[in-house]
């Protein structure tokens, strides 16, 4: 454990002094509050163009669009930064030698990509709650309707938070198997994006990651089930197949 708690107190620091936390927090929460308020907005911006009799049967928004608005880029863009955030956690130290020091010492391998995983982990899962319960905020007190509850807005945290062990972790694996960044981050979106392609056949759709995202409309987590349960198999098998890759990669 000792391992453990030295490089995720070092992921910390790290993530202070090279602005991994401004980066996360830019992909996660801004567009938690910049959703409601551009939704709010929008009418207002083509009130020239579009006849007033159809601004409000086109625009007309209810709070759980906000919400469901912030998901959608939450997914595009939010997870292009906890990817490219995390795309140089392992492929960095190997190929600086950064890594060989702290070997010499008898670090253990399985431990550093645990520290390094769930640092990510609790980090994403912090700004999530952040910006969800900022959407929350923003789209309950500019739109009208039925408000966002706070259970609802938990049970869309939650899955959020099993959608990201996947990301992170096959960030993670690509991270163990290249020598650049953009060459894991690149693989990982690939890979991340694949799933919502995956979603599109209906037969499929269940045991995609991506089912996640799509769950947060209805928010039962009796249907996310399955997509939960192959979500957190998925992520451990790529633990695994880091540690492993990481166990044989050949150190100067």
């Amino acid at each position: 454990m000792t391992t453990f708690k030295a490089y995720f107190k070092k992921e910390f620091i790290e993530g202070i002094r090279q602005y991994k936390y401004i980066a996360l927090a830019t992909g996660i929460i801004l567009f938690s509050i910049l959703d409601p308020i551009m939704l709010k907005l929008l009418p207002t911006f083509v009130s020239n163009k579009i006849p007033a009799n159809l601004i409000h049967k086109l625009f007309e928004f209810k709070t759980k669009d906000a919400l469901a608005n912030y998901i959608k880029d939450l997914f595009q863009i939010g997870t292009l930064f906890v990817i490219f955030t995390a795309a140089g956690s392992i492929n960095e130290e190997v190929y600086s030698q950064k890594i060989v020091f702290p070997l010499t010492k008898g670090a253990s391998k399985s431990q550093i990509v645990m520290a390094k995983f769930l640092h990510f982990l609790v980090a994403v899962c912090f700004f999530l709650f952040v910006g969800l319960f900022l959407n929350r905020y923003y789209a309950n007190l500019l739109f009208e309707g039925q408000k966002i509850a706070i259970s609802d807005t938990i049970l869309v945290y939650f899955l959020l938070c099993i959608y990201y062990l996947f990301v992170i972790s096959i960030t993670l694996l690509f991270s163990s198997f290249t020598k650049k960044n953009i060459s894991a981050g690149i693989l990982a979106c690939a890979a991340s994006f694949s799933t919502a392609l995956l979603s599109q056949f209906e037969k499929l759709k269940k045991f995609s990651p991506y089912n996640l995202i799509l769950l947060t409309n209805s928010v039962d987590l009796q249907d996310a089930k399955i997509a939960m349960l192959i979500t957190v198999f998925l992520t451990l098998i790529f633990l695994v197949t880091t540690i492993s890759r990481f166990n044989n990669l050949k150190l100067n």
